[in-house]
């Protein structure tokens, strides 16, 4: 009888000891687990930082496309009016019969274009271009960009 008794008492010591080794396993585990929370809750911060300032390039980026797309559509009118504007001419005949005239026309318009170039590169406008409400006062090349007070008529 005291063999048996022995024996459930090892039995017993031998589960409790288990039961102890199991509940620190489970509290090792609870303390990685929690670090691991910890860790994945910063990342997942950090994650919706980049996604909103995801977004907030990508706003930019539209509106940068819409401003571009607005300049050429305005250069595109531009350019739709100057060939307007040599289709009604014949350049030939004029410069055959008035030289002087065409050199000087030729050269105001290179200038303008040259002008409109540099606006186009980020040039700042004059107040001369800014100031500009009359037909005699514009940039005759691209007016809606070197004059952008200009209303065509």
């Amino acid at each position: 009888m005291f063999q048996v008794k022995l024996i459930i008492f090892i039995l017993i010591l031998g589960i409790a000891g288990g039961g102890y080794v199991y509940v620190q396993k489970l509290r090792a585990d609870n303390a990685t687990l929690k670090i691991n929370t910890t860790k994945l809750e910063t990342a997942v911060s950090q994650n919706e930082e980049v996604i909103q300032n995801q977004i907030k390039e990508f706003e930019q980026v539209r509106t940068t496309l819409e401003e571009v797309q607005i300049q050429k559509d305005a250069l595109q009118g531009d350019k739709d009016n100057l060939e307007k504007k040599l289709q009604k001419h014949d350049l030939g005949q004029l410069a055959y019969n008035k030289p002087g005239l065409v050199v000087k026309i030729i050269n105001k318009a290179s200038d303008n274009a040259n002008r409109c170039m540099e606006i186009a590169s980020g040039s700042p406008l004059t107040e001369e271009e800014l100031a500009a409400t009359k037909k005699s006062q514009i940039n005759g090349e691209c007016p809606s960009l070197a004059n952008p007070n200009y209303v065509l008529q």
